[in-house]
């Protein structure tokens, strides 16, 4: 099936995914960036292709031979007392590359209380996932994958369970300087309600990308598509919420333009490449800037950037990223695979 297709499918099919919007739905730890190249990124990254084991769980059709025995860990320290991470493999088996990865966001303990305010002590608050992938080149140069995930959330004394599937697509050019990528994210059911008769949708997305190094140019660029079945992201049509300016006169409220919608949908990266073993990463997520800044002094929320460099054999990624004024998110990716520490003849 040629990517074209693909997409009006993607387009088309949003009919029958209705029930699972982008921007909503449970089990958050689905929608954490995988590892730090992802997040320096903007927090998508679909079309990418080559070791890092820890972006198939965004596209199952980036696990490849490079990724053999390879295996990552991925710390994130996110809003005060929250923690994120994962643990990614990867193995070449028959006729492709299978992957699993685990995933966990820790909200740590939080105060309970009951109907009439009183105390009632600490309870848990976390969500874990299970991804199992596989992939294999179908075509010259074409490669299709899928993953199976599962999902188990505690939030204090409700629980809920829920599984998903993703499906992708990665077209690469026999120079391997341009890829493209298409894929379905999270299509599931919730399998055990947090509370009964309540089903909630999970944060289905449906996704576009490319990847692609100018020949004799240092930098790499990635566009990422995302959230394509639901055309409008605004969370309100309103970009201005405040009834006042700093003037203390009434400040009008701006509604979201075409354009400012469409742009909801990309994240745009970059790297500058200073070496074998050495860049500079850095992504701009339009929709995180527009709902996450102030409408006075923004700051560089939506912005993010990275450093991937290797000591001691390790390759190691960095990423920062401003959810608002004041306060970044940090990770960190820790990859290695037994063949980084064979002695070359």
């Amino acid at each position: 099936m040629r990517l074209p297709t693909l997409f009006i499918l993607i387009v088309t099919g949003h009919n029958w995914l209705s029930a699972q919007m982008g921007g909503s739905g449970i089990y958050r730890v689905l929608l954490q960036p995988t590892g730090a190249r992802e997040a320096a990124w903007g927090g998508y990254c679909n079309a990418f292709r080559d070791k890092d084991v820890t972006l198939f769980a965004h596209n199952p059709a980036l696990l490849n031979s490079q990724m053999h025995l390879r295996g990552a860990l991925n710390f994130n320290t996110h809003l005060k007392g929250v923690w994120t991470g994962n643990a990614s493999f990867a193995k070449n088996i028959k006729r492709g590359t299978g992957g699993v990865q685990i995933s966990y966001i820790n909200y740590g303990m939080m105060d309970a209380y009951d109907d009439g305010g009183n105390p009632e002590g600490k309870i848990p608050a976390n969500e874990t996932s299970v991804t199992a992938g596989f992939a294999r080149e179908i075509k010259p140069r074409l490669y299709a994958g899928a993953n199976v995930k599962f999902a188990y959330s505690i939030l204090g004394p409700y629980i809920s369970t829920g599984a998903a599937v993703d499906a992708g697509l990665v077209w690469r050019s026999k120079d391997s300087l341009f890829t493209a990528a298409a894929v379905l994210r999270n299509a599931g059911v919730q399998l055990l309600t947090y509370t009964p008769g309540s089903r909630e949708p999970l944060p289905f997305s449906a996704e576009l990308g490319v990847n692609f190094k100018p020949r004799h140019m240092p930098f790499r660029f990635n566009i990422t598509a995302h959230n394509l079945q639901k055309p409008d992201m605004t969370y309100s049509q309103f970009l201005q919420s405040n009834s006042i300016d700093l003037s203390g006169q009434p400040a009008a409220s701006k509604q979201a333009s075409i354009g400012d919608k469409a742009l909801r949908h990309f994240t745009f990266g970059t790297e500058l490449l200073l070496g074998k073993n050495f860049g500079i990463l850095m992504g701009y997520n339009h929709q995180r800037r527009k709902e996450m800044t102030p409408d006075v002094r923004p700051g560089v929320a939506g912005y993010s950037w990275g450093l991937q460099f290797r000591i001691s054999r390790i390759q190691i990624t960095y990423a920062s990223m401003a959810y608002f004024p004041g306060f970044n998110a940090n990770l960190f990716t820790f990859s290695a695979a037994p063949s980084d520490f064979q002695v070359k003849k």
